[in-house]
């Protein structure tokens, strides 16, 4: 039956935010949530002049079995996040899956502030919907990724500093290695041929240079304790505290596109981190560590090829490996 597509819109200080492409069914099953923290550090950039944190909750048909947390990634727009996974929410629906999307995506690594917006979203929403504890999923796209699986690491490493404690994570296409993203912000800044790729490099560099204190070089240290995974340090660093999580890490690793449209090689793709990682963990006996080579299916919600995608994470597949983990 169709029941026609919902477009919600709304604005925030005077700035429009995005259409939520949602059915009228979904749509009605939407929710916002502020959450009283006052954003004085910008967590959450594109909103306008707006101080305010939030997340939206899609309550699932029937019985809450579980839930998953996406975080998005630098600078999209939580709107933006749900309609780059419109497929993953009506799945969500029908299988009776909490879905949470929180406003963070600008903090450069989940210091306090992060944290303590993190933490008391979740806690809001497992009081609010009444959700099991044992059954949440977190995952995310690129900084978002980063971000779920560095919260699940220091939820490993220790349980007093989260509010949850995930039972698996996923990243589609996530940085790991900061030490390695540093060198390749570095030669993206030098090769000048990308305008995106180029502002991107140097926004960050500045971050990294200010927050860090420095290049990996001269505090390396501090590299390697804010790295998902640090290919300089035996273990891989941070990525020791997922030797008993079940995680998936999604990549299309098209080195041509990277070539031709970028001109940076395998030194400046995220799949060498991932790999990296995936493999170190197998080793060290996590046989429910994953990297899904997904070549080919990275493409923008306008039809544009971009390996760097939300679409890389297959929805079905997707939602089969959380129902699996939940279980």
């Amino acid at each position: 039956m169709n029941i026609g597509i919902l477009f919600i819109s709304f604005s925030v200080f005077g700035q429009k935010v995005p259409e939520i492409n949602l059915n009228k069914t979904l749509s009605e099953n939407l929710e916002k949530n502020k959450v009283e923290i006052v954003d004085e550090t910008s967590l959450y950039i594109n909103d306008g002049n707006s101080n305010e944190l939030f997340y939206y909750a899609l309550k699932p048909k029937g019985k809450i079995k579980g839930t998953l947390i996406l975080l998005p990634p630098t600078a999209q727009k939580v709107e933006d996040a749900i309609n780059n996974n419109i497929k993953l929410a009506e799945l969500a629906f029908e299988k009776g899956i909490l879905l949470i999307i929180p406003s963070i995506n600008y903090n450069l690594y989940l210091d306090k502030i992060a944290m303590d917006f993190l933490n008391t979203t979740f806690k809001n929403a497992i009081s609010k919907y009444q959700v099991p504890k044992d059954k949440i999923i977190i995952g995310g796209f690129s900084l978002g990724g980063m971000n779920a699986i560095r919260y699940v690491e220091l939820s490993k490493e220790n349980p007093d500093l989260t509010s949850i404690q995930p039972v698996a994570v996923y990243g589609i296409d996530p940085p790991l290695d900061w030490a390695r993203i540093y060198y390749s912000f570095q030669r993206t800044k030098e090769l000048n041929f990308s305008e995106v790729a180029v502002n991107e490099a140097k926004d960050y560099l500045a971050k990294l240079d200010k927050q860090f204190g420095g290049s990996p070089k001269a505090v390396p240290n501090i590299y390697s304790k804010h790295s998902m995974y640090s290919k300089a340090v035996k273990g891989g660093g941070n990525a020791t505290f997922l030797i008993d999580t079940p995680i998936r890490i999604y990549s299309d690793p098209d080195i041509d596109w990277h070539l031709t449209e970028r001109q940076t090689d395998f030194y400046d793709i995220n799949a060498l981190d991932q790999t990296a990682m995936i493999n170190e963990l197998r080793i060290s006996g996590n046989q429910e560590a994953e990297f899904i080579n997904a070549l080919g299916k990275g493409y923008r919600l306008n039809g544009i090829r971009h390996p760097h995608s939300w679409s890389i994470a297959e929805p079905n597949g997707l939602m089969d490996w959380i129902i699996d983990k939940i279980n």
